[in-house]
């Protein structure tokens, strides 16, 4: 596909042109933290020119393999019941494909370092078309009728605690529940509110690995600070996020915050089980002696949360492709627990929806190349129907309460964005 570098321009705006102009189906995936992160890049994608949609991961790679193309989309958690044997829950509220893949014929790289924008596309009338558009000046608001969530605060705290007895019995170390939250708007949103409400989302909630995608009726919106699997030729990295502390009032408070999160021996445990886990996962890809973790512990603040994350690299064997990680790594490893197959019976039970996008994840895909983010702090989007999830890692020495009020922190920039009391 040709290349053209072209003025510089925001991504949000950009992305808000697009928004007020097309129907169409296309994804954005926008490094919210660029000024925070190195080699931060944003993309556009639009124009859509071939799918691969279904519940059929072989089929999928099948397409995927055959050629060195581009695919922009979300693989659901549900997914990892094709590599493993796992309990069936029920469908979502909002029930999407497992799979949802697509191929497009303008692709916009923002280099957020350099303020380099370059267009790559099939047809540079595309690209022609996409520069006249205007932005709108139209503004829109959401008024949540009514929501629910498939645990209450008490049911929850009371699922932790039949997960500590288990703990205890030795069944397994530990397990990441989570809890949805689902409802509808007054009325129907439409292309440019939902787009309003990432942008505003973006503002609550900044984050590196931040994603709009508009398919078909649906869209998702995900504001997500952690990275699942980024690989191009052999080389591959994953940086689970285990370990959570909430902001403070005030700098006192937040520095407190963050170094008991930094020094905390049951955050650290957690975290080094995931590192662990996520170590064998790419060990079944890589070649041997190649997985080293670069990162421990290294605690990154947020506009709401403090997190702890570690940073695993590999190299994978020349026999295989990129897109062979997903079967050994997927889902993330930080959204599961340990031993991994067990901690994600245990929840299914417990959690008795499918989470659908929720813990899966949304990126770039390619047989040489993978840049995917882990799907939390993320809202789904069904004309007048709303869904997201929140949840933390159970062990042994967890705390009922504060595990309960760590869903409130995970979820305060969602909240906040629906005016909506998830405490209530």
């Amino acid at each position: 596909m040709p290349k053209l570098e072209i003025e510089w321009q925001e991504p949000l705006e950009f992305a808000q042109r697009i928004s007020a102009n097309s129907d169409e189906n296309w994804v954005f995936l926008y490094s919210g933290l660029s000024e925070k992160i190195k080699k931060s890049v944003s993309i556009i994608a639009l124009f859509e020119k071939e799918k691969i949609v279904g519940n059929d991961f072989l089929e999928a790679e099948k397409i995927i393999k055959s050629a060195n193309k581009k695919w922009f989309g979300y693989l659901s958690y549900e997914l990892g019941q094709d590599f493993e044997k796992l309990p069936k829950t029920k469908k979502s509220i909002i029930d999407l494909p497992k799979i949802y893949l697509m191929n497009f014929a303008l692709i916009l790289k923002f280099d957020h370092d350099k303020k380099k924008l370059t267009a790559i596309f099939d047809n540079k009338n595309n690209l022609e078309q996409v520069l006249k558009w205007s932005p709108s000046l139209e503004k829109s608001n959401v008024v949540v009728k009514n929501w629910l969530s498939n645990f209450t605060n008490e049911s929850y705290i009371n699922a932790i605690l039949d997960i500590k007895n288990q703990i205890a019995a030795g069944d397994f170390y530990q397990t990441n529940l989570t809890r949805k939250f689902f409802g509808e708007f007054q009325q129907k949103q439409n292309h440019q509110s939902n787009f309003q409400l990432f942008t505003r989302l973006t503002e609550l909630s900044p984050a590196n690995y931040s994603a709009f995608l508009k398919i078909d009726k649906n869209y998702i919106i995900s504001s997500s600070p952690e990275l699942f699997l980024k690989a191009k030729n052999n080389s591959i990295l994953s940086r689970p996020i285990k370990g959570t502390a909430p902001r403070g009032k005030d700098l006192k408070q937040d520095e407190k915050n963050k170094l008991n999160l930094k020094n905390s021996l049951k955050e650290r445990a957690e975290n080094l089980m995931i590192v662990d886990l996520v170590r064998n996962d790419l060990a079944r890809v890589c070649k041997a002696g190649s997985v080293v973790v670069k990162k421990l512990f290294d605690v990154t603040s947020y506009q709401n949360i403090h997190h702890m994350s570690s940073e695993i690299h590999g190299k994978i064997v020349q026999n295989l492709s990129t897109f062979d990680t997903i079967k050994s790594c997927f889902p993330a490893g930080s959204m599961t627990g340990a031993p991994k197959i067990k901690a994600m019976e245990i929840a299914a039970k417990k959690e008795k929806l499918n989470r659908g996008v929720y813990s899966g994840s949304i990126g770039l895909f390619s047989k040489n190349e993978i840049n995917s983010s882990v799907v939390i702090r993320t809202l789904i989007l069904q004309e007048n129907k709303f869904e997201f999830q929140v949840g933390g890692a159970i062990t042994f020495d967890s705390d009922p309460k504060s595990e309960l009020e760590e869903t409130f922190n995970k979820a305060k920039g969602i909240a906040e964005l629906l005016q909506v009391d998830v405490k209530s």
